[in-house]
């Protein structure tokens, strides 16, 4: 069985994973354990399962996703448990974040470069990527999800509306696109919140074929994150 470890900042990338994963390839074929890490630094740090896996005969991949409670902790708690993970057989160790808020866009670069220095990659391909300013604008690029929260959510209306085009604009240009998200939700009457409930609504309406296809050639830091995917699940995506 392969086993991968994947770090993100938060219930946000801890779902969109879980979901992705979970489409593109047969459940059957693929367990997917979530937890949350909790403490560190001065405080012992703590381990509750959020969601557990289900190990069956066919299954192949086994995937650990940890939910670090913040971008700042993405890292830390990598190379916290990197060796344990080398030594219970994971071959790829990755960490999801975004860039904003403590970091400016003129900062991309220097921060992937930062976050990656001198990860150790003995016994596992380790690499730390981001989501450009944040996850949210790789939801607003998969825009056919917006026409089943409203069919008045076409681009052309939110374009009319809000000045920018999810289909056709650069969006990981978009400093803030979190309150993008809640300005075209707002424009029929719904709300975007992080509440669990929430984002597994809004991430359930993705279509993942276009997201990690269409979508990921348009943004290079989606298409970086699914092509590291792609090539471990041996191009299942």
């Amino acid at each position: 069985m392969r086993k991968i470890a994947i770090f993100v900042e938060g219930l946000t990338e801890q779902i969109l994973v879980r979901h992705m994963l979970q489409a593109v390839l047969s459940r059957n074929k693929i367990a997917i354990q979530t937890v949350k890490i909790t403490g560190g630094h001065n405080v012992r740090m703590s381990f509750t399962v959020m969601m557990a896996a289900h190990v069956q005969n066919q299954t192949e991949y086994y995937v650990l996703v940890y939910d670090c409670g913040g971008e700042t902790n993405v890292k830390s708690y990598l190379l916290a448990q990197r060796q344990k993970l080398v030594s219970s057989g994971y071959q790829l160790i990755l960490g999801l974040r975004d860039v904003y808020p403590n970091f400016k866009r003129e900062d991309v670069e220097k921060l992937r470069r930062g976050l990656n220095s001198q990860l150790p990659q003995k016994g596992a391909r380790t690499q730390i990527h981001l989501a450009i300013m944040e996850t949210e604008a790789w939801f607003l690029g998969e825009y056919g999800h917006l026409r089943k929260v409203s069919r008045k959510l076409t681009p052309e209306f939110i374009k009319k509306r809000l000045g920018f085009n999810p289909k056709t604009d650069p969006l990981e240009e978009r400093d803030r696109p979190s309150e993008d998200m809640k300005a075209v939700y707002r424009l029929v009457g719904h709300d975007y919140t992080k509440k669990r409930d929430k984002l597994n609504a809004v991430v359930s309406k993705l279509d993942f074929h276009y997201f990690t296809h269409g979508l990921a050639e348009r943004m290079p830091s989606l298409d970086r994150f699914v092509s590291e995917l792609e090539h471990f699940f041996r191009e299942s995506f």
